[in-house]
């Protein structure tokens, strides 16, 4: 982080819990630069067969969607117009038992053919201002968590509607800022991951060394006194 670089100047984004922001950048409502869609609302018997099926399992905190569906949806031809998943669409997890959980998003990376979405999701598709590599990383960022949190009303499941989704700032780089930061974001993960995976292959062994050293003593294979 200490070779990091600010921007030379910053702002007053104008929300509260976003704070300043670098100059050239654009705080615009999500409403301005996309349109929202609810998911299927059906009976037990419109799913388990049929076309593929974007489930809230396959948005919830994944944030891009799994390359293959995980449900099935009896979907008519009007149903997959209607409910169509393309190319950088965003969806959003709509209702929840607790506000934590309203909201997590998952971008989609690739057209779904003949693919429905779950009524527990909101449908956001981009028409201008994001692209997907950018909105994948910013969707899952705690930074609008926050406008959820303090805009929620919580009865006995929290829902989370269009109306308030489009109320959502959003905050838009230029394009080729937006490509610079996808592509450090991939390259960070990639060396995170690495790092995990080394580290839990550590964890591994220390666990294997643990039990052969309980076996060892219990089993008198070696001498402790």
């Amino acid at each position: 982080m200490d070779n990091l670089q600010r921007y030379p100047k910053y702002k007053d984004s104008g929300v509260e819990w976003i704070g300043e922001v670098p100059e050239g950048w654009e705080v615009k409502p999500l409403r301005s630069i996309g349109k929202c869609q609810n998911g299927i609302s059906k009976g037990a018997e419109y799913f388990g067969i049929g076309y593929p099926f974007i489930t809230y399992g396959d948005v919830y905190k994944n944030i891009s969607l799994p390359t293959v569906a995980s449900g099935l949806a009896n979907s008519t031809d009007a149903d997959r117009k209607y409910y169509s998943i393309k190319e950088g669409d965003v969806f959003f997890t709509r209702t929840s038992e607790t506000v934590e959980e309203i909201g997590f998003a998952s971008t989609c990376n690739q057209t779904f053919e003949n693919a429905t979405f779950s009524g527990f999701l909101i449908r956001f598709r981009p028409d201008h201002g994001i692209i997907k590599e950018f909105s994948k990383y910013y969707f899952s960022s705690r930074t609008h968590r926050a406008f959820f949190v303090k805009e929620m009303n919580l009865v006995i499941r929290a829902s989370l509607s269009q109306e308030l989704l489009k109320k959502l700032s959003i905050l838009l780089p230029s394009t080729d800022e937006q490509v610079a930061i996808a592509g450090y974001l991939d390259d960070a993960s990639q060396k995170i991951a690495t790092a995990i995976a080394c580290k839990q292959a550590e964890i591994e062994k220390l666990k294997e060394y643990k039990a052969t050293l309980i076996n060892s003593a219990v089993t008198g294979k070696i001498k402790i006194l």
